[in-house]
């Protein structure tokens, strides 16, 4: 392909991954399936969460969180704050917060109190780490299903990347910050960041590792060039 047909199809696709939900209203070609919020949670106790693996914590710990936040329980944020401080929990609750359809807070602006108090308590360099794989995995997810044309499954990928992007950019990280300008340096194959050498060196192995190609790259780069202001 020629390089500006990437390019301007590489910006069409970021413009559909980081825009508002509502702008996606008559995109899909069928309902993206999604689970039903829970009528009734019950908050586990701050040893189970200390004590659940991931899958664990998947599976019985972060629907209930994320119910009791979509309430706005104020029960939960101590919760969520063990939560928040292994990298275990943090993927668990993530994978819940930014990908359950059904949930509404995630698509606010505003990120709710007890979720900003516990991120302020979690292990900056951890949370902010998986905070960027957050963004810049599934935005060369949905590259590849919008290549084989799953119209649902790329909405759905976008639906991550938006959530995503809402909660870096309103927590602003510095780690965070820190880590999206060497990711940034990394996909657009330019030199290290100073003093950023080491984060570069991490990020262009994740990305080699996971084998993103010069398509998925360049949607990375507009994604994280956005977030950057860049």
């Amino acid at each position: 392909e020629a390089p500006e047909m990437v390019a301007g199809i590489a910006h069409v696709l970021v413009c559909a991954l980081i825009a508002p939900r509502h702008w996606h209203v008559r995109e899909a070609a069928r309902p993206i399936p999604a689970r039903t919020l829970m009528a009734e949670y019950t908050l586990p106790t701050l040893d189970a969460v200390k004590g659940a693996d991931f899958r664990t914590a998947v599976a019985t710990i972060a629907p209930h969180v994320c119910a009791a936040l979509e309430e706005g329980d104020p029960a939960v944020e101590p919760v969520l704050a063990e939560m928040l401080r292994s990298s275990d929990g943090v993927r668990a609750f993530f994978v819940q917060y930014l990908t359950d359809a059904n949930l509404a807070k995630p698509d606010e602006d505003d990120l709710p109190e007890a979720l900003r108090s516990a991120m302020a308590g979690a292990p900056e360099a951890m949370l902010s780490e998986l905070m960027v794989m957050n963004v810049i995995m599934p935005s060369a997810t949905a590259m590849l299903h919008q290549r084989n044309e799953d119209a649902a499954m790329a909405e759905s990928s976008r639906l991550t990347v938006r959530r995503a992007t809402r909660v870096l950019s309103a927590t602003q990280l510095p780690a965070a910050v820190a880590d999206l300008h060497a990711v940034l340096a990394v996909v657009r194959d330019d030199q290290p960041p100073p003093g950023l050498e080491a984060r570069y060196e991490f990020w262009a192995e994740f990305c080699n590792r996971w084998q993103y190609d010069a398509m998925q790259r360049l949607v990375i780069a507009e994604v994280v060039g956005a977030l950057l202001d860049e």
